[in-house]
């Protein structure tokens, strides 16, 4: 009896294991109205923490779960980005972007004997798994560690404190690319690996043809349960697409599909899911669609015009026809802008100047986060803070209300720049600092050095105040209104059911905004390359052309050889005269031979 109990509880066990880890695949479509579509692709895989490390898992790999139990990782968020969200041609920016290129950061827990080793080990685990090349980011030369920008966004306890701040790095490539190599592997690490639902989707031909792209990877504890006394692991996979429609169809008015724009439709259903939605967002615009909106149900969100399910749309082919183009308005814009460019000329010094630009009508205080690579030494005693009084019109200076500023080392520590500002209501603010040029050594040039140097991006970090998060959203069309997944999201189904938007009351996490500038090129002082190739040339032609005639005397035996006495010169031409004759007789036998035999012939 005992034995029939133990088999019953083993045949069963797995069931529960298996219920207890939840994987949904959501996408999110969007025309923006002006003639490009968005497609945002959202995976999240759950998982209960256990008591006791498992040799299998079913939804989660098991190479994230190292990531936790090997290298004390708390929380950790990848991008690699191609391309730089258009907020003039695209509209605000619904999700939460990452700077182009790649982006890095992590919380490791607190029982960590080295962060440094574990950050090595944890950009060079990475760098593997993902084919990038993130373990250059393993020294502080290209990291570090800020105090206000980045927080943690599960369910790590973070107290304000310098041991938890160092606890924390985070790194840019501005000049990494998003390829195909890099989408593979993100792909496997999803339960159905591209071959049913959504994902199959995931065309790599089909999505390289888009004017942007983004890769994300967000892992972090979540609290399991409402009382958070028991913890669980989340993995959130999404992918940004933006397709240009002017360059795959004959008119931005020309009716476009999933079929069209993806290069395929979807392949059957993914068994592993426990949920497979497809959200059509509203656009500013007219849009048509061949399935009628009674079909949908009723929807949750005013942001959304059609829920379908993803078997709905692999059995039957979904058309979208905008009925006219719309300019994006002022008010559909982000509330605070900032561009970055180079200013000064020169290949010694230069400088750097940011603009913010808010367009909010309440003050707004961020957080300014700007990393300076070694080979530009910043002079800190050079930076100016200027704002633009609309009703003066002139410019004044101002002070930051916190600073943190770290002046980098050359070949050992990368520089950082950490500000908490003051934005008044319409302003406009200028950060600027100048900085000299470091030469290098001939071996820390990156391949073609002459085209420059990306500069990491600036980020800007701040919170709306919940008195005017309401007002916000409400004066905004809803195709323009936020649609970043807070923290205590886990889905887009579980944001919009629970959205301020009717039900729910405001929580931590709301109305948190972070965006960031495009990266800047910045000219190094080079050496021609070429010279020690176009001297290797040289040199290897000279020793061709002279190496037969030296190989030769070198190699070539000398024999001495005796004069002859010849006797007279009468007697000398009669000799080379006699010897030509003798040279001359074989042919002329062999000439009067053939006309022999050809006569004979003739007399026959």
């Amino acid at each position: 009896m005992v034995w029939y109990f133990l088999w019953i509880h083993l045949c069963i066990a797995p069931g529960l294991v298996r219920a207890s880890e939840l994987f949904d695949e959501e996408l999110l479509i969007k025309d923006t109205g002006t003639g490009y579509t968005v497609f945002h692709f959202n995976f999240v895989s759950k998982t209960p923490e256990y008591p006791h490390t498992k040799q299998h898992y079913d939804i989660i790999p098991k190479t994230m779960f190292q990531l936790f139990s090997k290298y004390s990782v708390d929380e950790l968020h990848l991008s690699m980005v191609r391309g730089y969200w258009d907020d003039e041609r695209w509209g605000r920016n619904f999700i939460m972007a990452a700077p182009t290129g790649a982006e890095l950061w992590a919380w490791f827990a607190k029982d960590t004997l080295s962060v440094d080793r574990a950050w090595f080990e944890l950009t060079h685990l990475l760098s593997g798994q993902f084919c990038a090349s993130l373990g250059k980011l393993a020294t502080s030369e290209f990291s570090v560690h800020p105090r206000w920008s980045y927080r943690p966004m599960g369910a790590a306890r973070v107290i304000e404190s310098e041991d938890s701040i160092n606890r924390m790095r985070y790194a840019q490539m501005p000049g990494e690319s998003l390829c195909s190599e890099n989408l593979t592997p993100w792909m496997k690490l999803l339960p159905c690996k591209g071959l049913k639902g959504l994902t199959s989707l995931l065309l790599p031909t089909a999505l390289f043809r888009s004017n942007y792209n983004a890769v994300k990877v967000d892992l972090r504890r979540i609290c399991w349960n409402s009382a958070c006394s028991y913890l669980g692991f989340e993995l959130r996979q999404t992918l940004t697409i933006v397709y240009d429609r002017r360059l795959l169809y004959p008119s931005v008015l020309t009716p476009w599909s999933l079929e069209g724009l993806l290069g395929t439709k979807i392949l059957g259903s993914c068994k592993a899911a426990s949920s497979s939605n497809v959200f059509i967002l509203s656009s500013p615009v007219q849009l048509k669609s061949s399935i009628p909106v009674n079909k949908t149900g009723k929807l949750p969100d005013s942001r959304i015009i059609a829920v379908l399910p993803s078997g709905q749309l692999a059995s039957e082919s979904v058309v979208f026809a905008p009925a006219a183009l719309a300019k994006v308005p002022k008010e559909a814009l982000p509330l605070i802008s900032v561009t970055k460019y180079v200013t000064g000329s020169g290949t010694s010094e230069g400088g750097i100047k940011s603009l913010l630009v808010s367009r909010a009508d309440f003050p707004i205080r961020l957080a300014y986060l700007d990393l300076i690579p070694w080979y530009t030494q910043v002079h800190f005693s050079t930076l100016e803070l200027k704002a633009f009084d609309r009703e003066t019109k002139r410019w004044h200076s101002v002070q930051p209300v916190k600073t943190h500023m770290q002046h980098s080392l050359a070949r050992e520590r990368m520089g950082i720049l950490e500000l908490i500002i003051d934005l008044p209501p319409g302003h406009q603010l200028t950060i600027s600092y100048k900085f000299r040029r470091i030469l290098q050594r001939w071996d820390e040039y990156p391949p073609d050095a002459n085209h420059g140097y990306f500069l990491p991006a600036a980020t800007i970090s701040y919170q709306i105040p919940n008195d005017r998060l309401s007002s916000v959203e409400n004066g905004r069309h809803p195709a323009y209104r936020d649609l970043v997944l807070p923290n205590w999201a886990h889905t887009y189904g579980h944001y919009f059911n629970e959205s301020m938007n009717g039900r729910a009351q405001l929580r931590p996490g709301d109305g948190f905004v972070r965006i960031h500038s495009p990266v800047v090129l910045v000219t190094m002082p080079t050496p021609d390359f070429s010279m020690p190739f176009n001297a290797l040339c040289i040199v290897c032609s000279v020793v061709a052309v002279f190496f037969g005639s030296v190989h030769k005397v070198a190699t070539t035996q000398v024999v001495a050889k005796l004069p002859e006495d010849a006797g007279s010169k009468l007697s000398r031409m009669l000799n080379k005269l006699r010897a030509r004759l003798s040279q001359s007789k074989p042919a002329v036998s062999l000439v009067k031979m053939q006309s022999d035999h050809t006569d004979s012939k003739k007399t026959e």
